[in-house]
């Protein structure tokens, strides 16, 4: 007889199957299987309590499993015979009849049917032996039937194997033919992570065992995914190596220790798990409560809960970086992953601890790191981008991955970590920055496209790239973190090319505009530059271009994500991974650029002040003066980029202060463009009057030759009497005047003297009398 009986407690169903042989009517078994329950059940903190009345049996009619034929490629075929439920059938095997392959007739407890199961012919031999080297394995498909034999036939011919790299790369092939299997039993397991850890421990030349270190690490994580479990976990431990998978119950986790707590060389490797952190182990990871968000469901069945994989590897052979020429790596190597989840914005760090190798008894500077599996085109090596140390000493180094998210990490000049307090306010500063300055910009850049008479003038759309580039600039970082979660590695490629190209190319505008205002009111005449703002687009969006694609031709992986391991628990940020690439493409690109700036800015400064002394007399206008000079200055500061200099004051002691400046006055950069030209610019704001406002507030038509409405080729046929310090005040606070075909050109001449200003074919005659006005 086969009974199902169903037991209900509060919300949780259970069912399974017993199957009795027995003369008694139906109803007595029915009572006696209920009695079995009486007992309560307990597991660990986990205890279960059934009444009898709370449990339903009925009798199921299963037919047998019918009789079957199977055919294997390497095994031969067999026949099944009919066979009953929850039973196993025996076949002598082909190759060695002493010993038999099984097959399983189970029960689907849902649909209440009987079904084979897959044959398990592990005791059978193959037809035909396998060849006796690692290369005449290469056309031997790993599968149910042969994985055990090839895993292990591969053991017994590594002794002998010269293992180059032909070799090295057909054994890691087999290996991750394991993988596709359905399930991985733990005698495969020990054999696929025993090759592994005989690979690792031979000398073998540095780029033979790169090539397939990523191969043997994924593989390795994958293998442990799917071994079959007997409990809620199991370890497997080689002589170097070890791994361990669990089951944690998501209702009762409150966080979990795993540790190496004894290891010397190859052997006496002991791993251990705990609630609590480990006060003295080799190499240990704590994973905080706050992971049970990711662990599944809380569920009755255990097999739905996600698995934890801990990995420890007592060698360092497999991790050979070329880029690191300085460094070394002096502890062994741990991770931990969650089955299917990409670990991210945890409340709380993911601590590792790790024991020096050698003692760091010179004080040496020490780094956390993780291994990037796209770095050194695709071969993999250590960054640290992110990664924080907690704590160090002469024995022992904690750390965790922050990835820096706030603007400051784009010109970072000392590009380390910062405490997590800090660094979440810099990221809420940043993005709320960011966000308001894209939307004043957005506002800047659809008034004067719109507008028609501010746009007509070389430094109006000197204003508009530079808007432009600033724009993209913050929206690429905005979406940078959400798109990098995706751990697409050409995806986070492009978002840091593209975050490296509109930074670039917004400094690039930024010294476009100095350069403009140096000709326009220092070097005032003989300057005629033909298809004037076709070269300034030219170099302020083609120069950048140059710089990305040389970064790109060079090593494409400069670019890329700190954050691709799944146990870091904070958000990715995709930007320059080299800082030999971020000192020479950014900060020294932006050093030229600053000097050059912030020479104009004072030139600029000087030559307005030199103007207003000459012509401002008396003393009743020095208080309005001042005024005009702040504002002057700020709008320059801001439009030349001149607070992004914060990056160079942000060092030792005062570097948390000079970041926060850094990100609020760099993130709301658009925002003090816009009050500068077009909320504080007279031209600006009739302009909207006269096309966006109405009833009180709407303007007449406003006509008005000004430096904004004046046009290349133009021939004007009034001028408004304006001095030149309004004229000079304009140019500087609002960023437009009146131009010329090749550049803004603007007298410096004193009163009472004539002058020409060549155009083309046409001559225009100004004279500036004696009282400073314009006819």
């Amino acid at each position: 007889m086969a009974a199902l009986f169903v037991c209900s407690i509060c919300s949780y169903i259970c069912k399974a199957i017993i199957k009795a042989t027995s003369l008694e009517i139906q109803e007595v078994l029915s009572l006696r299987i209920k009695q079995l329950l009486n007992d309560t059940y307990k597991e660990g903190p986990l205890s279960l309590c059934v009444k009898p009345e709370d449990v339903a049996v009925k009798s199921i009619a299963l037919m047998d499993c019918p009789e079957s034929f199977s055919h294997t490629r390497y095994k031969g075929s067999y026949s099944w015979p009919l066979t009953s439920p929850a039973s196993e059938a025996e076949v002598s095997c082909r190759k060695n009849p002493l010993q038999s392959a099984q097959r399983s007739c189970a029960i689907n407890i849902e649909l209440e049917q009987a079904f084979w199961k897959e044959p398990n012919m592990t005791k059978c031999k193959l037809l035909e032996k396998l060849p006796n080297s690692i290369l005449g394995l290469q056309d031997i498909t790993v599968t149910e039937e042969n994985a055990e034999d090839v895993i292990e036939h591969i053991l017994y011919l590594l002794p002998d194997a010269t293992l180059h790299v032909e070799e090295l790369e057909i054994i890691a092939s087999k290996i991750s033919g394991i993988v596709q299997l359905a399930d991985v039993s733990m005698t495969l397991a020990e054999a696929a992570l025993s090759i592994l850890d005989y690979i690792s421990l031979q000398e073998i030349e540095d780029q033979n065992i790169r090539k397939i270190t990523n191969t043997i690490l994924q593989t390795t994580e994958e293998i442990g995914y799917k071994v079959t479990c007997a409990g809620r976990n199991t370890s497997v431990i080689t002589n170097s190596s070890a791994l361990l998978v669990l089951r944690p119950d998501p209702s009762t986790f409150g966080g979990l220790a795993f540790g190496i707590t004894s290891y010397n060389r190859g052997v006496d490797l002991q791993i251990n798990v705990q609630e609590n952190p480990f006060k003295n182990a080799l190499a240990s990871v704590f994973l905080p409560k706050s992971l049970k968000n990711f662990l599944g469901i809380e569920h009755c069945d255990p097999d739905k809960h996600s698995k934890i994989q801990f990995k420890f590897f007592g060698t360092t052979s497999l991790f050979a970086d070329d880029s690191l020429t300085m460094k070394k790596l002096n502890t062994f190597v741990v991770s931990a992953s969650v089955e299917n989840a990409s670990i991210q914005n945890l409340n709380e760090p993911v601590t590792v601890t790790l024991r020096h190798i050698d003692q760091n008894t010179g004080n040496a500077a020490v780094h956390c790191v993780f291994w990037d599996f796209g770095k050194n085109n695709g071969l993999g090596g250590w960054n640290t981008s992110g990664c924080e140390m907690e704590y160090t000493d002469m024995n022992y180094t904690i750390c965790f991955c922050n990835h820096l998210t706030h603007f400051g990490v784009l010109l970072d000049l000392a590009r380390t970590e910062i405490d997590v307090t800090h660094d979440h306010i810099l990221t809420v500063i940043s993005y709320a920055g960011c966000g308001a300055s894209s939307l004043f910009l957005g506002i800047t850049l659809v008034t004067y496209l719109t507008l028609e008479k501010l746009r007509r003038d070389n430094p109006s759309k000197i204003l508009l790239n530079l808007c432009a580039a600033l724009l993209m600039l913050n929206m690429v970082f905005l979406t940078n973190s959400w798109l990098s979660s995706f751990n697409q590695p050409g995806l986070c490629i492009t978002m840091a090319m593209l975050l490296h190209y509109f930074l670039l190319a917004a400094f690039t505008w930024m010294c476009l505009e100095s350069v403009h205002f140096y000709l326009a009111l220092v070097k005032v005449f003989n300057v005629y530059v033909p298809k004037y703002i076709l070269k300034c687009c030219i170099a302020g969006w083609g120069i950048p271009a140059i710089v990305i694609i040389l970064v790109l031709i060079i090593n494409k992986d400069f670019y890329g994500n700190g954050s691709h391991s799944e146990n870091n628990p904070y958000s990715n940020f995709c930007w320059i991974q080299d800082s030999g690439v971020f000192y020479i493409s950014v900060v020294a690109y932006f050093f030229l650029i600053f000097l050059t700036n912030t020479a104009m800015f004072i030139t600029v400064l000087l030559q307005i002040h030199s103007v207003k002394t000459r012509t401002q007399k008396r003393s009743r206008f020095l208080k309005r003066s001042v005024l005009q000079d702040l504002k002057s200055a700020f709008s320059l500061m801001f439009l030349l980029g001149l607070t992004w200099g914060f990056a160079f004051f942000a060092w030792g002691e005062v570097r948390i202060f000079f970041l926060y400046l850094f990100s609020i006055f760099n993130t709301l950069q658009g925002f003090f463009i816009f009050v500068f030209h077009c909320l504080m610019k007279d031209e600006v704001v009739k302009q909207c009057r006269v096309h966006f406002c109405w009833g009180r507030f709407r303007l007449s038509n406003y006509s008005d030759w000004s430096g904004s409405g004046a046009t290349a080729g133009s021939t004007p046929k009034h001028l408004n009497r304006k001095s030149p310090s309004q004229a000079l005040q304009s140019l500087n606070s609002n960023g437009t005047s009146s131009t010329s075909n090749g550049s803004d050109l603007l007298p410096r001449s004193s009163p009472d003297r004539n002058f020409k200003i060549g155009k083309k074919n046409s001559v225009h005659c100004i004279d500036w009398n004696a009282t400073g006005s314009i006819w």
